[in-house]
Parts: C-alpha cells; structure tokens; sequence
C-alpha cells in the first residue's frame, strides 16, 4: 500500500487541513471534512455520519497515511463526491450554507428556459426522431449516444424523458392502466 502524506487543499471558499492526491483527484479525510464543517469532535461527527449513511463509504478508499507524529495509520479518505455526500447530510451552518449553493447550481443549469412554440416544436420532433432511433438501435455505443442526445433534448424543450421499457414493444402489447 502506498504511503500518503497530508496536506492542505484549498479551493474556492473550501479550506481543507488533510488532503491526498490519488490519480490526480483530492481525497479528504474524515478530520478535515469535520473541521471544515466546524464540529467540535470532528472525527467523532463524522463517524456519526457516516453510520446513518454507510452509502457514502462508497466514495472512500483506503490508504496508509503519515500522521504529523510521522507514524503510518491506515485511514479512509474521501472522494469530492464522498466530502460533498458527508456535507449534504450534515446540519451545520456551513452545511446548510453548501446545500443552497448546490440547489442554485442545479437550478441555474435545470430551470426553467424561455422557448418560443416553434422552437420547442423543433425539439420535440427531434425528440421523437431521436426515439425511432433508439427503438431499432442494436450497437451500445451508438444506443449511448443517441440517449445522451435525447436527454439534452428533453432538458431543452423541459419535456419528460420518454420511458425505455416501453422501447421497442408493439402498442398491443402494453397493458393500459385501469382509471377510476
């Protein structure tokens, strides 16, 4: 296992005490994130964390780490998405401050988007074409492409995502839901 020795990450307004480098991407440890969010014990509120949302594990790696009394301990360090994961489920101030700047990010590339009738005509019957396409498509990476196209589509014209299961099947096929 590779030693890893800590160091600080800054980015932005996030001021992090222990990060590693693992190809390339930041990976913080538990004590950072706790600090960073203010706690008092910050690896005890970590750990709290993470066992209501054994989840965010997943975004975590082992590693040996250098402690600053220069003794090896094997530790998790956490992916941007684990640190971001561990944030989302936090209350604390600067959680909740984090929280707003994520849904306005969202909002500002999800929102919604002014589109005369002609336009969002255009993007519907592209919509549908782009559907055709995949109902009969039989290479995956092509089936891939088409389908990230087709949600762009959908994001444009804010129509819903068509439903896969239903590629492909004849209309007598589906079964029809019973209205009261």
């Amino acid at each position: 296992m590779t030693q890893h020795t800590p160091m600080p990450f800054h980015w932005g307004q996030i001021e992090l005490t222990q990060a590693v480098f693992i190809d390339g991407i930041p990976h913080i440890t538990k004590t950072a994130v706790g600090e960073w969010l203010e706690y008092a014990e910050p690896r005890v509120a970590i750990n709290n964390i993470l066992t209501r949302n054994s989840y965010v594990d997943c975004y975590s790696t082992d590693i040996n780490l250098i402690s600053v009394d220069g003794k090896n301990r094997d530790t998790k360090v956490y992916h941007p998405i684990g640190f971001l994961l561990l944030v989302m489920e936090s209350g604390q101030p600067k959680a909740q401050a984090m929280k707003v700047a994520v849904a306005e990010f969202v909002w500002h590339f999800a929102g919604p988007v002014n589109i005369s009738d002609k336009e969002r005509n255009g993007y519907i019957r592209e919509i549908e074409r782009l559907t055709d396409k995949l109902a009969v498509c039989r290479d995956a990476m092509v089936y891939k492409q088409t389908w990230i196209t087709l949600q762009h589509y959908c994001r444009l014209a804010a129509w819903p995502m068509p439903e896969l299961p239903l590629l492909g099947k004849e209309p007598q096929q589906m079964v029809l839901e019973v209205l009261p």
